[in-house]
This record gives C-alpha cells, structure tokens and sequence, in this order.
C-alpha cells in the first residue's frame, strides 16, 4: 500500500538517534487548527507535558534583515508519536487523517527496518557468470525503459494535445525573405 504524503516526514536525530520528525507548523496548517500557530503549539505541549528534545526539537529562526525583531520565529519538530497524538486530540476529520497517516508512516518504517535488519537483504550476491549477469542486466533494463517508455509517450500525448488547443506559431530563420517580397 502506497501513502499519499499529507504532511512531509523527514529523517532528521533527536537525543544523538535517528527519528522520523515532523514539522509542527505544517501539521498546524494541515489540521486548519483555529488558533495561531506559537499559541496552539505552546499550549499543547503544556497540556500533554511534552519534552524538548524527546518528543520533539526547536530551531530557532533568525529574523528577516531589516525587519527588526519580526520574523524571528522558533520551528518545532516533533516526533511521529506527538504528531499521531495532537492529531488525535483535535477530535476532527482532518485530525483522524492525519493520525492514520502516521500509523501507516510507522508502518511502513518498521518494514522497511524488517526488510533491511533480514539475513536476504545483507546476504553476498551470488556469484554468477558474466553471461547469467548480462541476462539480469538485460531484464531489469527491459522492465524498467519499457515503464520509461510508457511514461514518455503518455506525457508526449499530453504535450501535444495542450499543443493543438493553441494557436500555431511557425518560426522563420533570421533574414528569411518570401520570394514574393524580393
């Protein structure tokens, strides 16, 4: 199953460890929360005793020059476990959204990890003849231009349709002269 990305997870370290982060700011937009952002984030994380640097991360933002001390503004990042839950306290549509985004985002993650962490993900290749390599070679290009090729000629169809709907413009070379005209 393939997740449509709602709001961007990123890979970012929280604590010295790799994390799944999300940016609060996005998930505020993306959940049409009522309040102002600095208001509703501020809240929340006194609300649900949410800890700087376990559940989520600040990046301090420098103010535009010469907009005095506007612009300056902090970023959180939060972790996927406080995204699920602030989704989930919103007690709305987009809220339970968002929130069954991020189980599937985990879902996927603990996947991948069980894919990557299996002894068939880390075995050696197999050694093969230079003949049995060229044929896999072969293979894998066949599938993969033939997807390329649809793609192409898919998007050439495209263009071209956009392309009849406009007027025709024709293009003469530099010092063209009509023979009518000489």
């Amino acid at each position: 199953m393939k997740t449509i990305p709602l709001i961007p997870v990123t890979p970012g370290t929280l604590n010295g460890q790799t994390a799944q982060l999300v940016d609060a700011r996005l998930l505020h937009e993306f959940l049409g929360v009522g309040r102002d952002f600095t208001t509703w984030i501020k809240e929340r994380i006194a609300e649900f005793s949410f800890t700087d640097g376990e559940d989520f991360i600040t990046v301090s933002v420098p103010p535009i020059r010469g907009a005095g001390n506007r612009g300056k503004r902090v970023d959180y990042f939060l972790t996927l476990d406080m995204a699920k839950e602030l989704a989930m306290v919103e007690r709305t549509p987009k809220g339970r959204q968002a929130r069954r985004y991020f189980i599937d985002c985990e879902r996927q993650l603990y996947r991948l990890q069980q894919v990557q962490s299996s002894p068939a993900f880390n075995a050696r290749p197999v050694a093969l003849s230079r003949a049995e390599r060229q044929a896999v070679n072969r293979q894998a290009w066949a599938e993969v231009s033939g997807q390329a090729y649809a793609a192409f000629h898919q998007r050439r169809v495209e263009l071209l349709q956009d392309r009849a709907l406009q007027p025709a413009v024709v293009y003469l070379p530099y010092g063209f002269v009509p023979e009518w005209a000489k």
